[in-house]
């Protein structure tokens, strides 16, 4: 028997639109609405302004579009996407809310970010000739709307929609449903979920064979070429280039032979110099934001890993008057943080027990923190990673160990441990710096999106210094050469440009 649902639920979507934009806007909603298998009709109701969704087996919801009651404290342009599901099954009511959640960006929001991000939306005058127009493209780029104005330069500089492919990673990002519906809706370019990567990769070869063309990677986090090489060797020949932007997704690729030319923008100077502090600013504020009535100043915290993003996220922590560990299992890294003035010790287990760390936070980029080290902690302590999925911490450990495990919601996982205290994970163990947030601003991010599709286009174009492996050094004079950084200098550098 269906199972009923608790009515009324209630999705609301906060969208910047002028009046007549944001009815459309709804009206579309309505359309793809009466589209849905199950649906009997959908139609205007007048008397309470709102699309009226009939459900074949009773089940029943309504659209609506309000304005902010106090508009001084909204944004210009405000207005608010209600999806009230009134009554019916628990499937009924999926099959509403999965169409309401899919909004796509409407032409002012999407202008506000073409204006946020200059590089990356400028990048098609940079090469008129359309280079990537031989190419395929498949994508596992964080869902954010910096991502879209990637995916419209991409587009301008020659992708075929068809011949583009994109992964949504499924984290929870602050607007994954709205980036999915403006893919879908807008550029009808193909989207798969993370848990179907592998049907989603044979999905592009076969796509993009059939046009006669290869494909690039662009990934971040070392998803696609790891599962290509281990589970479909025999199409690896398809992909003739991949562009990484994360240290994660490199370690992933170690131990692998690569048959083909890696752009690493994750290992490159410019984003090294430029991003790793707003990643570890970004992750710091996001756990406070969550947090907001802890006092973490005068408190011992831990910080895993001290390569590019760990070493300001120790700074970032300093800085909030908290007193910093490091762990680095590489010596080299290891006296660096001590003669920056960290407490640090090689065993991490005798580290932990002596500084007692009331917030860890690791940056290693795989796993670096179990039970071992936790039973350690004081009780409350608070977990974070600024790492690519839940690798950071043993998950499983921790589970294991746990009298009791409780799902907190946004904030994440409370693990009471038998052999230690209760202890938070914040975000469940998913990178913070993208939980229910879009991490750094878009200017900040301009640049590095704008390096992905400068190592795209120089794959494309088949740059000879660009040869199967890692091509870090010739990564690094591409990226000086494209002239995006010296953009960038003149864009946030001295008020003349040339101080």
């Amino acid at each position: 028997m269906p199972v009923s649902v608790n009515p009324p639920l209630v999705h609301t979507v906060d969208v910047v639109a002028g009046a007549d934009e944001a009815r459309h806007l709804v009206t579309e909603l309505a359309s793809r609405l009466s589209d849905r298998p199950g649906v009997c009709s959908v139609q205007w109701d007048e008397l309470s302004s709102s699309w009226q969704c009939t459900f074949v087996d009773g089940g029943r919801g309504r659209l609506s579009l309000g304005t902010p009651a106090d508009p001084a404290a909204a944004a210009q342009h405000a207005r608010r996407l209600v999806a009230v599901f009134e009554q019916g099954t628990a499937a009924e009511a999926e099959a509403f809310f999965s169409v309401a959640r899919h909004v796509p960006f409407t032409g002012t929001e999407f202008v506000a970010a073409v204006r946020e991000l200059p590089l990356t939306s400028r990048l098609a005058d940079r090469w008129p000739d359309k280079p990537l127009a031989r190419v395929g493209v498949l994508l596992t780029i964080h869902h954010m709307r910096d991502f879209l104005v990637l995916v419209e330069s991409l587009l301008a500089l020659g992708v075929d929609p068809a011949h583009m492919t994109v992964i949504d990673k499924e984290y929870p990002y602050a607007h994954t449903h709205r980036v999915d519906a403006h893919l879908v809706h807008r550029h009808g370019i193909a989207v798969w979920r993370y848990r179907d990567l592998r049907e989603g990769i044979e999905d592009h070869i076969a796509r993009v064979s059939a046009a006669g063309k290869q494909s690039l990677v662009m990934d971040d986090g070392g998803y696609v070429m790891p599962v290509v090489l281990r589970d479909l060797p025999g199409r690896a020949g398809h992909f003739t280039g991949l562009v990484e932007q994360t240290t994660s997704g490199i370690l992933k690729l170690d131990g692998l032979d690569l048959p083909l030319p890696l752009f690493s923008v994750a290992q490159s100077d410019m984003k090294g110099t430029i991003e790793s502090y707003g990643i570890a600013d970004a992750a710091v504020r996001n756990a406070l934001r969550l947090l907001p009535d802890e006092k973490f100043e005068g408190q011992p915290a831990l910080v895993l890993g001290f390569g590019r993003i760990g070493h300001e996220a120790a700074r970032v922590l300093e800085s909030r008057r908290m007193r910093v560990a490091v762990f680095d299992s590489d010596i080299t890294r290891l006296v660096t943080a001590h003669e920056e003035g960290f407490l640090t010790n090689r065993s991490l287990d005798r580290l932990v027990e002596a500084h007692r760390p009331r917030l860890v936070v690791g940056c290693v980029g795989r796993r670096s923190f179990g039970i071992a080290q936790a039973r350690f902690l004081p009780p409350q302590a608070v977990l974070v990673s600024t790492t690519s999925r839940t690798y950071e911490f043993a998950l499983d450990e921790l589970r294991e160990d746990s009298t009791a495990v409780t799902d907190r919601g946004v904030l994440g996982t409370s693990y009471r441990l038998a052999s230690g205290p209760e202890i938070l994970l914040l975000a469940h163990g998913m990178p913070i710096n993208f939980h229910h947030a879009e991490s750094l601003s878009n200017r900040y991010v301009d640049l590095v999106l704008a390096g992905l599709a400068v190592g795209a286009v120089a794959l494309a174009r088949g740059d000879e210094r660009l040869r199967p492996g890692h091509n870090l050094a010739a990564t690094n004079e591409i990226l000086a050469e494209s002239g995006i950084v010296d953009d960038y200098y003149q864009l946030y550098g001295p008020a003349d440009g040339n101080s």
